[in-house]
């Protein structure tokens, strides 16, 4: 039997700055001549989708952008060679139903699969099978949920992490197939220490059957991780996703990520690309040293050595600090002009000292209590739930 080379490229989607170039299929133009080369070799190829394509969709009420392109620029994600496209994303319901089926009738018009959503809950589209050169590789997505993508009976949405059935979904599918890859939609945000609970699923789904896992959502490079006979990457990068101007350390690159299927195995080859005005180019210096040094250091975390442990704990409370402290005590708070004023006069330090002087300890031992047990969670969210509805 003879090698299959598969292409995994991270979140991908048309912005502002390369709308035009996506709508005239100028694959060099966005993605650089090697970039596009690396697909030219490839046997198959698959990216994460990461918004709606829709010319009519109307966005849905939610908190964070709603992001959409046009159904046209797929001439360039054709162009470049993808052949299939997850959706349990984020993004994908943006612009509610509509929207969504609007974007996979584009996709079948280009030839591009597509699977993760679904136009109901009992209707979900969770895997792709290739059969290809004596071998057959089940590509399998699933996402975080949250309200705006969740399917239910008379809703589209995405397939949803449900450990219990997801994992049973797994070893189903392991029975008919040479390989399982799971492409993963969650975890933290811009940062390149993914949390607890990420690593926990992870090796419940490898025990589950999947050989490669790999995260996106992350918009950041995490670290990688050979767990029994699976590959686990924590953390992709984006692959083409400038949504937003500012680039960060997190932001500035992405894996792309290169695997060989043969006879006895897979091999993993992983290349850098860096984000680009127009949108990213292969990173001619490959420069995996921070990676390196993080798979290293959570190496080290699972054979159970105490200081690796601290940094990592240290690197995911420095992060809940800095990119959720604010936001999350401005809601809990009830977000109001008088905290408006107070905070535009203030440091981020005194910020955060003012934010806290609003509540009791009894008041966040309160809130710690509802966020940390299941049962009031979902009480909680039921309820609010209710009370959006009835405010439509």
């Amino acid at each position: 039997m003879s090698e299959l080379k598969i292409l995994f490229a991270g979140d991908t989607f048309p912005v502002a700055s390369n709308m035009e170039l996506f709508r005239e299929g100028k694959k060099e133009g966005i993605f650089g001549k090697k970039v596009c080369e690396l697909f030219e070799s490839a046997d198959y190829s698959v990216c994460n989708l990461e918004g709606c394509l829709t010319d009519k969709g109307i966005p849905v009420e939610k908190v964070g952008p709603n992001v959409k392109a046009p159904t046209d620029t797929l001439n360039a994600i054709s162009a470049l060679g993808i052949k299939a496209a997850t959706l349990a994303n984020t993004h994908t319901l943006d612009f509610g139903s509509v929207g969504h089926d609007e974007m996979r009738n584009a996709l079948q018009k280009y030839y591009i699969d597509f699977f993760g959503t679904g136009d109901n809950i009992d209707n979900i589209k969770s895997h792709i099978t290739l059969d290809m050169k004596g071998k057959k590789i089940t590509l399998y997505t699933v996402t975080e949920l949250f309200a705006f993508n969740t399917p239910y009976k008379n809703k589209a949405g995405a397939n949803g992490y449900d450990e219990y059935a997801v994992c049973r979904e797994l070893s189903r599918l392991k029975e008919n197939c040479d390989y399982l890859v799971v492409m993963y939609h969650g975890g933290a945000e811009m940062t390149h220490f993914n949390t607890p609970k990420i690593r926990q699923r992870f090796h419940r789904m490898a025990d589950n059957g999947a050989d490669i896992i790999i995260s996106q959502h992350t918009h950041a490079i995490g670290f990688e991780e050979y767990y029994k006979n699976s590959y686990l990457l924590y953390g992709q990068g984006n692959f083409c996703f400038n949504l937003s101007k500012n680039i960060s350390e997190f932001t500035e690159s992405g894996i792309l990520l290169e695997v060989v299927f043969g006879e006895n195995g897979f091999d993993i080859k992983k290349h850098l690309v860096k984000r680009t005005k127009n949108g990213c180019e292969y990173d001619e210096k490959q420069n995996f040293s921070g990676f390196e040094e993080r798979s290293r250091l959570y190496d080290r975390l699972i054979k159970g050595d105490k200081g690796a442990e601290d940094i990592f704990q240290k690197e995911f409370s420095d992060y809940c600090r800095n990119m959720w402290f604010k936001r999350l005590m401005r809601v809990f708070r009830g977000i109001n002009s008088e905290d408006d004023k107070a905070l535009a006069e203030l440091s981020e330090r005194e910020q955060e000292n003012y934010l806290l002087s609003k509540f009791t300890k009894k008041q966040l031992s309160a809130i710690q209590m509802m966020l940390a047990n299941d049962e009031f969670n979902e009480i909680a969210l039921n309820f609010i739930t209710q009370a959006i509805n009835n405010k439509e």
